[in-house]
């Protein structure tokens, strides 16, 4: 049977192995994989664009109902993941956002700053993609959008928007 020790070509996994075993643990469903050859790991998450326009906390009931949440989005890799799997069409909810008591300019590690819908924190490294404006709170604006380009701004969260949610929690394998 296969296994995660079974490796092609200098042990670099082929991406066909890959599906083939994830295929054996039910694990697929149409998943893209995301391959990074520099750590030498397989990270998996599924992102799904929702052409209904919610605002940002009916979005992420709506996600939370039929997905897992609405995006997390903590890496370059996630963003690449993203613009492979959907096409976001204008600006889309994504599952960030900060206090409406406590803004901030940066995310931070403040107890109050910008914090992911999935666990309630701050990014535990830091990343962000903000547009080169934002966030700029313009109309108390808490609440995340992405934009095709994949830069992130924020907006008032009433505003009713497409979203994106996405499934399974972010599964690496390491070799």
């Amino acid at each position: 049977g296969d296994n995660l020790g079974v490796v092609e070509k200098g042990n670099t996994p082929s991406a066909f192995w890959m599906l083939k075993y994830l295929n054996s643990l039910g694990r697929m469903e149409c998943t893209t994989l995301f391959w990074n050859f520099s750590r030498k790991n397989l990270c998996l998450r599924q992102f799904h664009y929702i052409d209904l326009k919610l605002n940002w906390l009916d979005a992420q009931h709506y996600c939370r109902e039929k997905y897992d949440d609405l995006a997390t989005i903590q890496s370059m890799e996630d963003i690449i993941q993203l613009k492979n799997q959907v096409r976001v069409s204008g600006n889309a909810w994504i599952g960030l956002r900060d206090h409406p008591n406590s803004w901030f300019k940066v995310m931070g590690i403040d107890a109050n700053s910008w914090r992911w819908s999935v666990t309630g924190e701050t990014s535990q490294n830091g990343y962000q993609n903000w547009f080169s404006t934002a966030p700029d709170n313009m109309y108390l604006e808490y609440c995340i959008v992405i934009d095709g380009a994949a830069t992130w701004n924020d907006v008032n969260c009433d505003t009713l928007l497409s979203f994106v949610c996405y499934t399974g929690k972010k599964m690496c394998f390491v070799f």
